[in-house]
């Protein structure tokens, strides 16, 4: 039986892009003039939101606007691709699970909060462009406060356009990204890295892993 596997990016198939995210925001905050830096305890708290929240966090007494232009500088930081190529890496085994379900035949859809012009960028540092492109790798471009498109909405309008009616398999490293797998005939994999405990409750056909091998249980 066919199965479409939906992963979530950042925090799943690479690892090392939170310390870029640290870094550029660090250097945006110097250059307007902010004292306040985020520290390497506070990246691990605030990894997985929109960009705009860290700056909420870090500077509540400023204003959305403000905020979302900070985010927008952010993206923009003339040296971000090469920072983020310092620091991101694929996960432990994400290609080879990835080429592994590949290989088996069973389709892949990778969805990411990001901007668009950057997931291929993500992509091919992570060393998966073998196996996602512009058509199965889909930017949702979430960082703004009232989401119009969700994860969820091109999940199904996905499916319905190739006329998938397969079991589904979602792979992410929130509970937000699970959320997918809330329907008929769908498995989670709640994935979080060796050492970080996610303790919250989830539903039964959620798997908590540390190990991205464990995925491929699906295949048997």
């Amino acid at each position: 039986m066919k199965k479409l596997f939906v992963w979530d990016f950042h925090g799943t198939l690479e690892k090392g892009n939170e310390h870029a995210s640290r870094e550029i925001t660090n250097n945006v905050l110097a250059k307007r003039g902010y004292k306040r830096q985020l520290t390497k305890s506070e990246t691990i708290k605030l990894y997985g939101k929109k960009w705009y929240e860290y700056y909420e966090y870090l500077l509540p007494e400023e204003s959305h606007q403000t905020h979302v232009k900070l985010q927008a500088e952010s993206f923009g930081w003339p040296t971000a691709e090469a920072i983020v190529a310092k620091h991101m890496k694929p996960n432990d085994y994400a290609v080879k699970v990835v080429q592994t379900i590949h290989v088996a035949r069973h389709p892949q859809l990778l969805l990411s909060n990001t901007a668009t012009n950057a997931l291929p960028i993500f992509v091919q540092l992570a060393g998966l462009s073998d196996y996602f492109n512009n058509k199965n790798a889909i930017a949702i471009s979430a960082h703004v406060r009232d989401v119009v498109t969700t994860k969820q909405m091109v999940m199904e309008r996905y499916m319905a356009e190739h006329n998938l009616v397969h079991h589904l398999v979602v792979i992410g490293d929130s509970l937000k990204d699970i959320e997918l797998a809330s329907r008929e005939h769908a498995k989670g994999y709640l994935y979080r890295h060796p050492g970080l405990e996610l303790k919250a409750k989830v539903p039964s056909n959620i798997v908590k892993i540390s190990d991205l091998r464990e995925v491929l249980a699906e295949l048997n």
